[in-house]
């Protein structure tokens, strides 16, 4: 009788991460940021300064790679949890309906937030370098560096400049509306919850 429950087991938790990887696909997270728009108009806005003051390119050629990467990290969490607690999506178990869970839940809504701000981080990357080395030929950028300017010197300053925006965006996504901030993250029949 005791061995009965043993083959449930392994495959109850590839279960549970397939639920939750339909979840978050069903979401479509990668368009998240373009159902908030104050949020985007902030980090397009601030990227846009960021890439033209001086003291950001010598701060992004000052820091190593490693507080590079720290200092994006650092952003792209802060926005997850800025707009999870801005905007109510946590869901609480007091909160919870007979029958739903929680843990799925949040886990889907952290995921699609996740890879939604990747997303548009991503995006913002990749803009920001089109326009530093559109914008910024070597005699302005180069005066204010350490070094000659390089391909990577605008790598680095674009993405100094994607993190401190991302920060921004965090601040602009409380400009959102509670509701346009779901139908962001719940693009799929999660957002058609009513006790939500």
């Amino acid at each position: 009788m005791t061995t009965s429950s043993r083959p449930d087991a392994p495959t109850r938790r590839p279960g549970r991460l397939r639920m939750l990887t339909e979840m978050v696909l069903t979401n479509r997270p990668w368009r998240l940021v373009l159902g908030m728009r104050s949020a985007l108009a902030a980090v397009l806005a601030t990227s846009a300064y960021l890439v033209i003051t001086s003291t950001v390119w010598q701060l992004a050629d000052a820091l190593s790679w490693t507080k590079l990467v720290i200092t994006m990290v650092a952003a792209i969490v802060m926005m997850v949890v800025w707009i999870l607690g801005a905007h109510d999506l946590w869901q609480r178990p007091s909160d919870a309906v007979e029958g739903d869970d929680t843990t799925l839940r949040n886990a889907s809504t952290v995921l699609s937030l996740l890879v939604g701000v990747l997303t548009m981080a991503v995006a913002v990357l990749v803009f920001n370098i089109v326009i530093t080395m559109f914008f910024l030929q070597p005699p302005v950028f180069g005066s204010d560096l350490s070094t000659a300017a390089g391909i990577g010197d605008h790598v680095r300053l674009a993405w100094l400049a994607t993190a401190f925006a991302t920060v921004a965006g965090a601040l602009g996504s409380g400009l959102d509306s509670d509701a346009a901030v779901e139908r962001a993250t719940y693009s799929g029949s999660e957002s058609q919850d009513p006790d939500r």
